[in-house]
């Protein structure tokens, strides 16, 4: 097997270890806090906050790209629900598995789940009145 060394990066998990040399046919391998690996971020601290993020803002972009789908009266609100659920929820979620839900991040998610269901109802917000 032959390494890319200059390709090679490594990160620590938060212990007390503060660096650690690898070599790499003599080569060091760089030390980082967090790297991309199958477009999941990981992180030395064990959170997932970046890959979230990063979730939602590919949700947003789901959400902005099919605006006009959303919003067209000839389409049924049965193919924007089905729109709903086989592109923006699997885009929103990928990963989510070993994800820790805090708050903070469930209700970003919420947020953006919720921004096209108003699509798919074509309503907008209700504020502390029946819709």
């Amino acid at each position: 097997m032959r390494f890319l060394h200059n390709k090679c990066q490594g990160y620590l998990l938060k212990t007390k270890c503060i660096e650690c040399y690898i070599l790499i046919e003599r080569e060091k391998v760089e030390q980082v806090k967090q790297s991309v690996y199958l477009t999941r971020v990981l992180t030395n601290d064990g959170k997932h906050d970046g890959d979230i993020e990063k979730r939602v803002n590919a949700g947003n972009k789901v959400n902005g790209a099919l605006l006009t789908i959303m919003n067209s009266k000839s389409v049924s609100r049965q193919a924007r629900l089905a729109i709903h659920n086989e592109v923006l929820i699997p885009t929103l979620m990928y990963g989510s598995e070993s994800w820790v839900w805090h708050k903070k991040n469930e209700s970003r998610v919420n947020a953006v789940e919720m921004q096209s269901l108003r699509g798919v109802s074509q309503k907008d917000r209700c504020k502390k009145q029946r819709c």
